[in-house]
Formats: structure tokens, sequence, C-alpha cells
């Protein structure tokens, strides 16, 4: 009877710590324990709202800088205002990726960013003055606009001063140039009083897993933009989708020469909003611990791991490039450069849209470029 006893009691620890073990590796998105309010209140107050009011200052710069250059045309002051212009731009990377809530009410990423600009659209709008800045599907607004009329409109800062010197023929250029960023800062001011209005709390409030949870929106705005990257910044001006013709006139902020900084940091801004990295640079909480929370693995190998490291090699790969991205394009073919990042730009989709969202128990419900298939 001892031994039998002995037997029962032995048998029972197995059976138990099997158990155990089972539960900690079906820990999954699904049913996780993982506080979701932490993460979100972390992304609302810490990462997005900071964001849109850094955005908003350097956006109010911008203004300036363009009102000083209208009321006085000079190569000081277009300087002046194209600084401004790159600051801007560049901060509009972080704030790409949320187009979500009110950004996406007030349609923020097309105001800002419809890329590459389309030049014939924009001067027809100009001489015409007539315009919609709120139609989705116009590229003669935002920092695409900005763009051609502070960096393309002459070989040098002394001829495209010249474009704004108060004539007849360059007053509808002058007006035009105000109407745009006007317009970017009443899309961006609506977007910011909305988050800092009910929708934060109702955020921070809508958890779970299902579709327009506010981890589904996170995850399929991060991964919407992320595509972008590839296809649209690096993936259409390469020539990857055009039979390795290269289409360096597709390139983003193609008359700044800014394109490849602008590449660098949407990737980085993608990799510092999954790690929960908050705008004071702090790393708070993220998708990255929600991945290490319910143990997520991609071949023996922790999931967050190998999506940390892939954003790594990505960002020093474009590190590498010489020269602004229509040039590093090329002319007659993808060049393998290119190649090499937009090849680790796929892997890096195949990591977040669909291990990610597998693990996370989430849904992606986006659209997908046609063109854009792997």
């Amino acid at each position: 009877m001892k031994w039998r006893f002995l037997i029962l009691t032995l048998a029972a620890f197995i059976i138990s710590f099997v158990a155990c073990k089972d539960d900690k590796e079906t820990n999954t998105g699904c049913n996780s324990s993982f506080d979701q309010k932490l993460l979100f209140a972390n992304v609302a107050d810490n990462i997005i709202i900071p964001v849109y009011e850094s955005l908003q200052v350097d956006l109010d710069a911008l203004v300036d800088a363009l009102d000083a250059f209208l009321n006085a045309p000079s190569v000081t002051t277009l300087a002046n205002a194209q600084i401004a212009f790159e600051s801007s731009y560049l901060k509009w990377q972080k704030a790409a990726q949320y187009e979500f809530g009110p950004a996406e009410t007030n349609f923020l990423r097309n105001s800002f960013n419809n890329f590459p600009v389309n030049t014939g659209q924009l001067e027809t709008s100009i001489s015409s003055g007539n315009h919609n800045f709120d139609k989705l599907d116009t590229y003669d607004k935002g920092f695409p606009a900005l763009d051609y009329l502070l960096f393309g409109l002459g070989e040098d800062r002394e001829s495209i001063v010249d474009k704004y010197i108060e004539l007849p023929d360059n007053s509808k250029r002058r007006v035009y140039l105000s109407l745009v960023v006007e317009d970017m800062q009443t899309k961006l001011s609506q977007t910011l009083s909305d988050w800092k209005g009910n929708y934060k709390y109702d955020f921070v409030e809508n958890t779970g897993t299902a579709d327009g949870s506010s981890l589904g929106l996170l995850v399929n705005c991060f991964n919407e933009n992320y595509e972008i990257i590839k296809r649209d910044r690096i993936g259409i001006p390469s020539g990857v989708y055009t039979l390795n013709i290269p289409n360096p006139d597709k390139v983003e902020a193609f008359y700044s020469q800014i394109s490849l900084d602008l590449a660098i940091a949407s990737v980085n801004a993608s990799k510092q909003f999954y790690k929960g990295v908050t705008e004071a640079g702090f790393d708070g909480v993220g998708l990255d611990d929600y991945l290490q929370e319910i143990n997520a693995q991609k071949n023996d190998i922790a999931l967050d791991k190998i999506i940390q490291d892939e954003f790594e090699l990505i960002i020093q790969k474009l590190e590498a490039l010489n020269g602004p991205l229509n040039v590093a394009v090329g002319t007659s073919d993808t060049t393998p450069a290119l190649q090499e990042i937009y090849n680790e730009l796929s892997k890096q989709v195949i990591n977040i849209k669909t291990d990610l969202p597998a693990n996370l128990c989430v849904s992606i419900t986006y659209v997908d470029n046609p063109s854009d298939s792997d």
C-alpha cells in the first residue's frame, strides 16, 4: 500500500508538472494575462500625443519660416524655410504609422504625404486657383507639394527666389504655398485635439483582440505603414515592381534630396514604436513586451529577437547607401544594394504581418496594394 501511495503521488506530480508546462507553452495572445491597458496608455500618453505635439511645433516653425520668406523673399529666408521643411518632414515619419481613429477621420496621411508629387496637377491647381485638399487621390498637397515648391522651381536658391518675388505672375504660387501648409496645420490640430479628448480614454479601455480593438488597430496600422516603406519608398523607386527598371523620380522628397534620410527615419520610427520607446526616449511598454510575455517563438528563437535583429539589419543597410535614394537606385537596373534592402524588408513583413499577429491573436484587416503580394 505504501508503494502504491508513492506511485500515485509521483504520477499526480508528473501530471501537474506537464499541465503547468503546457499552460506556459499555450499562453498565446488569445489567453494572455498581459496588461493591454499599460501598453495602450504608453502608446497614447507617451508616444502618439507627444509625437503630434512635437510635429505641431515643427509645423508652426515652418509656417513662421514660410511667412518670413514670402514677406521678404531672399536666399537666406528661403534657406531657413527649407531647413524648417526638412525638420518637419523627418518628424512626420514618426506620426505616419498611427493612421487610425482621429488621424483616419481627418485623412492625415493623405493630407501630409501623398507622394510622389504630381507636378502637372500641382501647377494646374496653382494656375486655376482651384484645389480640393480633402480629396484622397490628389498629389498636389502636403510635404510633397512643399518639396517641389521650395526646392524644385529652379537650379539654385536664387532662381527659386525669383519665382516668389511679388509680381502678378507669382501671386498665385505665393498664395498656394501658404494654403498647403495651413491645411496641414488644420488637419494636425484637429487630430491632436481629438486624441486629447475622449478618444484617448476610449482607446485605452478598448482591450481584447477582436477586429476594432486597440490592439488590432495598432498592429494593422503598424503593418500598413511598414508596407508603405517597403513598397513606396524602396520597391517602386528601385524598380522591383517594374522589371528591375529603376524609377528615381518616384522617391519621396525627390527635389530636396532627403529621401534616404526619410527612409531611415521611417524604419527607425517603426522599430521605436514596436519597442514602445516614448517620444522622450524612454523604453516603455511595447509590442516587444507582449511577445516576451507570451514567450512567442519562431524556429526555436524568440520572435521578439528576430524582429529586433531584422530592424537593425535593415537600418544598417540603409545607412550604408551613398547619396539620396534617387541616386542609389541607379539608372538602368535595380542595384544589388537596393535589392538586398528590399529583400530584408520583405523578410520583416513575414515576421510582423504573419507571425506577430498570429501570436497576439489579431487579424490583419487592411487591404493590401495589389502589387504587394509577397
